[in-house]
């Protein structure tokens, strides 16, 4: 999956006539409710939202997934840091229970039931946020956040700064692939020390092109008068749902109450 598809997949979805707002409003609640709330809040969210990704939204399983395993393979790669602890031999230390061991020199490296414990509520916080963002992602267009953000008092020249990061994304995507077919085709990146140096070149052409990229839109805003800010306009007409919007207000409440009844918050 790529930044492209994720984008015409935003605007033909099976969502795509519920109003932004609403469907913001929505991710906003249950990320709120992901970051307070217990681990097994968090699997239910995870578990509901990708009902109405894959089931509601008509998104293919197949791009929800990628989306999923592109962003925990950050997690994924600080997963020895949180796992692993390590002390010096032959120093008195705090006794730990200890699952796994190994010693590297004159240090011994283990991981702790705690750490397992922490890695395992750390894993459904990231999960069951990334499907938020996925919700959002998928069903409402990066157009339509932004008309969002402005009528609720952000500032234009923040919307107009997202604006243009978020076409730069896709320029920059484009160019880097195709610098890196074209270094391929040249029997560029065989072997470690020539992949160094052909990164090394394809940023520096990255960062030229892209450049020149930015003076041709400057250039192209010029002479079309642009003067404070862009009009983001949407031709698209949005209807309301009473049924997702009793559906998403019964399951939050629901959410609620069980992590009261669970005992997550005091009141």
């Amino acid at each position: 999956m790529n930044w492209q598809q994720l984008d015409s997949l935003s605007y033909q979805n099976q969502l795509r006539h519920l109003p932004p707002e609403h469907k913001l409003l929505f991710g906003s609640v249950l990320l709120l409710l992901v970051l307070l709330g217990h681990w097994l809040v968090q699997m239910l969210v995870f578990i509901w939202i990708g009902v109405w990704v894959v089931g509601y939204a008509r998104i293919p399983v197949r791009s929800y997934l990628l989306f999923l395993l592109l962003s925990l393979s950050f997690f994924v790669a600080g997963l020895p840091a949180l796992l692993i602890d390590w002390i010096k031999m032959g120093v008195a230390t705090p006794s730990v229970e200890v699952l796994v061991s190994w010693k590297l020199g004159s240090y011994l490296f283990y991981v702790s039931p705690t750490a397992v414990n922490k890695v395992a509520v750390l894993f459904w916080r990231t999960m069951a946020s990334l499907s938020c963002f996925s919700l959002i992602l998928f069903t409402v267009p990066f157009a339509e956040i932004l008309q969002v953000l402005r009528r609720i008092g952000i500032p234009s020249i923040l919307t107009d700064l997202l604006m243009i990061m978020y076409r730069f994304i896709f320029v920059l995507l484009q160019t880097s692939y195709q610098l890196w077919i074209a270094q391929r085709s040249r029997g560029g990146h065989q072997g470690f020390k020539a992949m160094l140096r052909d990164v090394g070149m394809l940023a520096t052409q990255l960062f030229v092109r892209a450049m020149r990229k930015y003076e041709a839109l400057y250039k192209g805003m010029a002479a079309r008068g642009f003067s404070d800010s862009f009009d983001v306009l949407s031709l698209h007409t949005h209807s309301r749902s009473p049924r997702y919007e009793w559906e998403s207000a019964a399951g939050c409440i629901m959410l609620i109450v069980l992590e009261w009844w669970t005992g997550g918050w005091g009141f």
